[in-house]
Parts: C-alpha cells; structure tokens; sequence
C-alpha cells in the first residue's frame, strides 16, 4: 500500500513537472545558439547571437562559426593574421573585436562580404605597422573603426575609401608621419578623429579636406610644427581643437577663421614666437580686422621669444607688444640666418633692427612688459589644463572625462580585460550558457527509472 502510494506521488510530480521541464530545456537550448558552436567558443543569442572566442589563446580564427551569429569577441587571442575573405559565411556580423592579439598581416579583402558589420576593433595589434589599401573595401555600414596602438607609420592612400558611414575614427598612439591629402575624403559623416601621439609634423591644405560634420579632431602630442592656412577650411562644425604639445612656432588667423563652431582650444606646450607673426592669431581671438572673435575656451600660449615676453600668455598681450622680428637661434652673428627666410612681417615692419646676435627686434616701448601679472586660467580648470570633474559636460564614452580631455563615443565595447568580472557579453569558461542540457536529461531519467519500479 506504502509503495503504491509512492508511485502515485511521483507520477503526478511528474505530470506537473514533466511540460515545464522539457519547455526550460528546449528555451534553454534555443539560447545556447543550438548546434555549431565553435568547441572553444561560447554561444549566446540575448541579446543578441554572439560567439564568445576571447581568451582562449586561440592561433587562428575558428572556421564552425553559425551564419546567423551578429557578434563576435575574439580579442586576446593569438591571432597573427587574417586571410581574405575569412568572414566571409559571417554576412549578418555587425560587432567583431580582434583588439590584443598578435596581427601583423591583413590581406586585402579580409573583411569581404561583411556589408552590416557597423563596428570593428583592431587596437593593441602592436605588430600590425601597416594595412592593405583595400582591406576595409565593402563596409558600407562601418561607424567606428579602432586603429589605435596598432604601430602603424603610414596609412595607405585610399584606405578610408568608401567608408561613408564612418563617425568614430581612433588612430591615436602609434608612429604615423603624414597624412595623404584627401585621405578622409569619403567620411563627410566622421565625428571623432583621434591622431594624438603619433609623430606627424604637417597639417596640409587638404589632409582634412571632406570631414565637414568632424567634432572633435585631437591632434596634440605629435610634432606639429606646421599648419597650412587652408587645413581647416571644411571644418566649420568643429567643437574641440586639440593641438597642445608640438613644435608650433606660429599659426595664422587665416587657418583658424574656418572654425566656427569652435567651443574647446587647447595650444599649450607649443614654443610660440611673439613678435609680429603672432598678430594674426591675436587678431582672431580678439577679434580684429575680419575675424569674429573666439568665444569659447582656451589653455594658455606661453610665449618662448622674445626673452622679455617668456612665460607671458600671448592672449592676454597688447597688440602692440607683439612687434619686431625675433630669430630663434642663439649664436648668429650681424644678419637674419641664412637657412632661412625672414618672415614677411619682419620685411615690412620698417622699425626692426639686427642685434649682433642675427635678431630683429623693435624699439617698442612695450618690449619689456610687467610679467608678474597674472596668469590667464579658465573657471573649472586645474593646474594641469584638464577641468575639474563636477565642472564637465557630459562625455559620450565611458571613462570619458570633460570636453578638454580624449574621450570615445557611446555605446562602445566594455571590454573583457583580465580582472574583469564576466558578464552577459564576456562569458568565460565554466558553466557556459551553450550547453544546459546534461542536469535537466539525468533529472528526467531520474524521474522516469523511479516510475519504472511501480
């Protein structure tokens, strides 16, 4: 009778239990992407179809990756080159991260056929020193590109082409000298362009012709010591200028008219020349002759020469302070240095002499100025030239920092880093939502071995 009433018991926890339990195996198999899956590879589909490769030291990309997977993390691996066409089958991709890993080679056409891929991650490949012309050839939907610490020295003209939709553009921290003319031509849509810390030493007329929706352009820390007076010409809804320790000696007020929309100016830790050259860029922050006046939020531009106006901010002189030529070299003797021509202000400026030190310098009353007054700094502003925190505009990327400091859009990647904790989009090893099936299989057989001994 004991044992009867056993058997009951289990059949009707099993009637009860039985649907629920087969409905959360199959949910859950639907979930863990179902077959294909790449062996060393996690597979999800919230919240969206992803294989997660990354950290798994893995030589080569794997080849058993599902058609219908969006997104793939196969950043810290060992990768050391992709072949062309070896994304081809992955046609609905739209996030791919290959960032530290070991490339050193990307054949043209390694992203072929990759039309809806919207974001591709290619940083910290320290190795990789160039990329094929074509290698990016197809991406029409491509909106950010990260190229940043990749050890590059050139980009090759025409790598951008096509690349219409384009909007974040990270090619900061590696060892780029020059920029093609036009080689942005195609990226009327780009907001962010970061190139700081590379090792370019000329602005041209055309390097940035095209970006005409550009906002924010971060160019310090390079070895800018020119910058041609139509650089900026199509750059009219630029907000954020960064042009702060490089080698600028002048810049024309010509080159900055274009900058309409200018909001944030950083040119600290250039050698500035205050004497006549200066007047035009003068004359644009105040606003003289045909320039509006800039509104909006400077560091400071530390005169170098003259000896007398050292240390002082080249906004907060007269007009009148900055005249005469002054030649930079020490040891000249009677004339302006050969090597070089004079400035065409020094050739008009009928009131400079020569020194017997080969410098041109004016008799002005106001050459030998008060430079203990004091120095310009903005509200909010620390003595590093970044803001204070709580006096920020809202950044657009995580770990972004005020609208004076480097930041990166929203919605980017949150990285797998090793110290991370895993989360939805960063599953590592262990119990891997790809395969749930085993528990709930022993759990019914379980169920039905009891049944089988009524």
């Amino acid at each position: 009778m004991q044992h009867g009433n056993k058997c009951e018991q289990l059949t009707l926890i099993l009637q009860k239990a039985g649907g629920m339990l087969l409905f959360l195996a199959l949910w859950l198999h639907a979930v863990g992407g179902g077959s294909g899956c790449p062996a060393m590879c996690v597979c999800y589909n919230e919240p969206r179809p992803t294989a997660a490769c990354q950290q798994r030291g893995l030589p080569s990309v794997p080849t058993a990756i599902p058609p219908h997977i969006q997104r793939i993390f196969l950043q810290s691996n060992r990768l050391t080159a992709l072949h062309s066409t070896i994304f081809s089958h992955c046609a609905n991709l739209t996030v791919l991260w290959l960032y530290s890993n070991n490339l050193s080679h990307i054949a043209a056409n390694a992203f072929a056929g990759l039309q809806r891929l919207e974001e591709l991650d290619l940083a910290d490949n320290s190795a990789l020193h160039t990329v094929s012309a074509t290698a990016f050839r197809g991406l029409e939907r491509l909106h950010t590109l990260h190229l940043h610490r990749c050890g590059l020295s050139e980009l090759p003209d025409g790598v951008f082409r096509g690349l219409r939709s384009l909007q974040y553009l990270y090619l900061q921290d590696n060892y780029l000298q020059a920029l093609h003319d036009h080689i942005f031509q195609d990226q009327a849509n780009l907001s962010y362009l970061f190139l700081h810390n590379n090792r370019i030493a000329t602005v041209s007329d055309n390097s940035l012709r095209g970006l005409l929706a550009l906002d924010r352009l971060l160019l310090h820390q390079n070895r800018v010591s020119t910058v041609q007076h139509g650089a900026f010409q199509d750059l009219g809804r630029l907000t954020t200028l960064y042009l702060f320790q490089n080698n600028l000696t002048e810049l024309s007020g010509v080159t900055m008219a274009p900058l309409g929309s200018l909001q944030y100016l950083r040119l600290n830790g250039n050698p500035w020349v205050c004497d006549c050259r200066a007047h035009g860029l003068w004359d644009w922050f105040h606003g003289f002759h045909e320039f509006r006046g800039f509104q909006g939020s400077s560091t400071e531009l530390e005169c170098q020469v003259p000896e007398s106006l050292a240390g002082r901010d080249l906004k907060l002189l007269k007009r009148e302070d900055l005249e005469g030529c002054h030649a930079q070299g020490g040891a000249l003797s009677g004339a302006w240095p050969a090597a070089e021509t004079p400035p065409r202000c020094c050739l008009q400026d009928k009131s400079s002499i020569v020194s017997s030190r080969g410098r041109l310098v004016t008799h002005s009353p106001h050459e030998k100025g008060d430079m203990s007054g004091p120095r310009f700094q903005e509200p909010g502003r620390l003595e590093n030239g970044t803001r204070s925190k709580h006096k920020q505009p809202g950044g657009p990327r995580p770990n972004a920092h005020g609208p004076l400091e480097p930041t990166e859009p929203s919605g980017q990647r949150g990285r797998c880093l090793k110290g991370r904790a895993p989360d939805g989009q960063c599953a590592q090893g262990g119990a891997s939502p790809g395969r749930p099936l085993g528990p709930l299989l022993l759990l019914l057989s379980g169920l039905w071995h009891a049944l089988s001994g009524c």
